[in-house]
Formats: structure tokens, sequence, C-alpha cells
């Protein structure tokens, strides 16, 4: 029995080291990539973001990038001259401008990623349907523990 919870600690140490070099790697292509694009990497997040949830406030993407209001206007700035990202009125209300992902911004990116897209489809071939839904559910907890203690951490 000892030595199964031995085993066990083990893995889990592993898991957490894979984790570990994951992030390291992604920390990694995503400076390569913001680079490859002239911005930076907190241009290319605000990106993914706006990608990946769609048209929101300023003030909104500055909340999901942890950025301050001014530092958001300022980043907006960048991805407009980079065009990456455009302001447009939002039709719920006049008073309100949304940020919204251009369809270049999104091209040039996935220039960048496609070559990764179809390796990592080639990778995740080899899986069973059953394995694919375990490594999706890992992730997802995965992340949502991540932003559960970044919370904590800037709490």
């Amino acid at each position: 029995m000892a030595a199964m919870q031995e085993d066990r600690r083990t893995l889990e140490a592993e898991v957490l080291e894979a984790l570990r070099a994951l992030s390291a790697a992604d920390g990694l292509l995503n400076a390569a990539v913001a680079e490859a694009m002239g911005i930076h990497p907190t241009d290319l997040l605000a990106a993914d973001v706006l990608d990946r949830v769609g048209p929101m406030t300023v003030g909104e993407l500055a909340r999901a990038t942890n950025l301050s209001p001014g530092a958001a206007t300022a980043l907006v700035d960048r991805l407009e001259r980079a065009g990456l990202a455009a302001r447009r009125p939002d039709p719920a209300s006049r008073r309100r401008v949304l940020v919204t992902p251009t369809g270049e911004g999104a091209a040039r990116a996935e220039a960048l990623f496609a070559p990764l897209t179809r390796a990592a489809s080639r990778f995740l071939a080899g899986y069973s349907e059953e394995r694919l839904t375990l490594v999706r559910d890992f992730m997802l907890g995965a992340a949502r523990l991540l932003s559960e203690h970044t919370a904590v951490v800037r709490s």
C-alpha cells in the first residue's frame, strides 16, 4: 500500500513538472510569435482574448488582461496600429465603444500558428476519444486552477 502511495506521489510530481514545462514552452512560443508580429506579448494576449471572447469594452479588456484602464487604452491604441483590433460603436448602446478583433490580425496570427495547429492535430490523432475527453477536462480544470490562483496571488 505504501509503495502505491509513493508511486502516486511520484506520478503527481511528474504531472506538475510537465505542467511547468508546458507553461514555459507556451510563454516562449508566445514571445516568439509576438516578436514575429512586431508586437508586445501583452498585445498578443489581448488579441487572443478578443479572438476567443469577442468584442468587449476597453474596461472589460483591461480586466481580462489585468491592466489598468489607462494601460488598456494604450494597449488598444497599439492593437489598432498593428491592425489587430478596431474600436467600433456598440450597437446596443450609443455611448459605448467595443474593441473588436480584425480579420487581418487573426490571419497574421493564424499564419504563424498554422504549422503548430497541423502538428498538434497529427499528435492528437494518436489518442482515443475517451483519452481526448480526459485531456480536455484536465486542461480546462488546470486552467481554472491557474485563474483561481492568479486571483489569490493578486489579492
